[in-house]
């Protein structure tokens, strides 16, 4: 394949919007904007508001299991890296304990959750025992209808599973949809990474008999890591191609070494490829992908036509959240583990515990091991939307605004338009009458885009007042945890 060279344009463009300093919006605010005011009884008190009032609402129920047995040194999720399985069997204790405590309150209060999705997150849920993953599962359908789950999904590290293990997930668990860590197939990036996972490990685990137990495999394909190359991330695209997941979410990899230092040893053999390398890289992969068959469901969402994505999509009923890209329209998640959030519509987030020992003396107390969280102000929700809109569809449907929040868009957001209109003039979004439509090129600018919306951080802000705004976060977070253990 012929190598491509971004255009003056292209550059120039990214020189212009460049921040050094970016962010998902997964969630608005974003979580160092959260109160650390917001603990267990906080979390009790919206739960009582919030959940009578939304009984019908489907509900995320996400469970974290934060360990893995090896380190990526790309990962800058919460987990704890262990081979020791009496760590895990001690945090499941709890865990337990948690969704006990949780549902013993839901039921003295006489609420019934709508569960519609399960996702076991990490860390990596395939460290658990066939045992322990049956007995959480078994907990978990007894305590709301099962027959209302549409979708339940396992995160699972190809390196520790099989064909027949993945048929067990299935058959004896239920799970019905598959989300893998593929990140690349390249074996020297994955080298310098520390995930050695040659494409044969998929090729042997994505037999006919598994792909017909999973109605949504699904991959994540990490960008910027060290060693990518238009040549290697081509190679990549084949193989995925090859492979056929029906989902793909890709993601720009946060180079974050004030959060995890171990990052640093990615630097080892040569540096990351920069912002241009970046964009270079994702039009190789819009290319590949798209000749493909598959289909841009998201900013950084790929899936085949008979996804469940791709109908959600279609339907206006897709949402990204921190699982990524999932469907079934707005997320309502309710997350049990250490550091799981939940958010419960648009009216409240709250956090556990990143740190495992405090999480587990809280839940040993019988007390809920939230540290943080927020309830939204209006304006919140407003912006919150527009960022959803921005990341999952591309544009801004002003009737979607007035029909929901009674606003005249162009009105509430006369700031923000002037703000976008450089952005149109460069070709990167349309202004209409009815709503902001992003361009092809602007589709690769979201996040830019979705800043132009937040009060909390706006593009005037610097990267040096971003930081520290986390250093204080963090420092907050430091007193709230050494209260919880005392």
């Amino acid at each position: 394949m012929a190598i491509k060279i971004a255009s003056e344009l292209d550059i120039a463009l990214q020189k212009k919007y460049h921040q050094d300093l970016v962010f998902n919006y997964s969630e608005y605010p974003t979580k160092d904007h959260w109160s650390f005011d917001f603990l267990g009884n906080e979390f009790k008190s919206a739960i009582l508001d919030w959940f009578p009032k939304n009984k019908e609402e489907k509900i995320f129920f996400y469970i974290h299991i934060p360990f893995c047995q090896e380190l990526c040194y790309f990962c800058t999720c919460s987990k704890s890296i262990t081979n020791e399985y009496s760590r895990v069997s001690e945090y499941l204790k709890h865990l337990h304990m948690e969704i006990d405590q949780l549902f013993e309150f839901l039921e003295k209060n006489q609420i019934e959750l709508n569960v519609g999705t399960v996702f076991f997150g990490g860390g990596s849920p395939t460290i658990l025992s066939r045992d322990d993953l049956v007995a959480l599962v078994r907990k978990l359908r007894g305590l709301f209808d099962w027959s209302q789950v549409e979708f339940f999904t396992i995160e699972s590290d190809p390196r520790r599973v099989d064909e027949e293990r993945l048929i067990f997930n299935h058959e004896v668990c239920g799970a019905n949809r598959i989300s893998f860590g593929m990140q690349d197939l390249d074996p020297e990036v994955q080298r310098r990474v520390n995930r050695v996972q040659p494409i044969e490990i998929f090729q042997s685990i994505l037999t006919d008999r598994v792909r017909a137990c999973y109605k949504e495999i699904a991959f994540d394909f990490l960008i910027g890591q060290p060693g990518q190359t238009i040549e290697t991330i081509s190679a990549t695209c084949e193989g995925v191609v090859a492979l056929k997941p029906t989902l793909i979410q890709l993601s720009l990899m946060a180079y974050k070494p004030w959060v995890a230092k171990y990052q640093k040893r990615m630097l080892a053999e040569g540096p990351l490829p920069d912002f241009f390398e970046r964009k270079q890289l994702l039009a190789v992969i819009h290319e590949k992908l798209q000749s493909a068959g598959y289909i841009r469901t998201g900013f950084e969402c790929y899936s085949l036509p008979g996804s469940p994505m791709t109908r959600a999509f279609e339907a206006g009923q897709a949402h990204y959240g921190a699982s990524g890209h999932q469907p079934g329209g707005r997320v309502n998640f309710l997350g049990v583990g250490s550091s799981s959030m939940s958010n419960f519509g648009q009216d409240y987030y709250f956090q556990n515990f990143y740190d495992i020992s405090t999480y587990q003396k809280c839940v040993a107390n019988g007390d809920f091991p939230v540290f943080r969280g927020m309830k939204l102000s209006d304006d919140d929700k407003i912006r919150q939307q527009a960022a959803q809109q921005i990341r999952s569809y591309f544009c801004l449907d002003f009737e979607n605004f007035r029909l929901n929040y009674g606003i005249d868009f162009q009105v509430y957001f006369s700031a923000e338009i002037e703000l976008l209109k450089p952005l149109a003039d460069d070709g990167l979004l349309e202004i209409l009458p009815d709503r902001v439509q992003l361009t092809e090129i602007g589709r690769d600018f979201v996040q830019r885009i979705m800043n132009i919306f937040d009060v909390y951080d706006p593009p005037e802000k610097s990267m040096q007042d971003r930081l520290e705004t986390v250093k204080i976060a963090k420092e907050q977070q430091k007193i709230v945890q050494e209260h919880a253990s005392k």
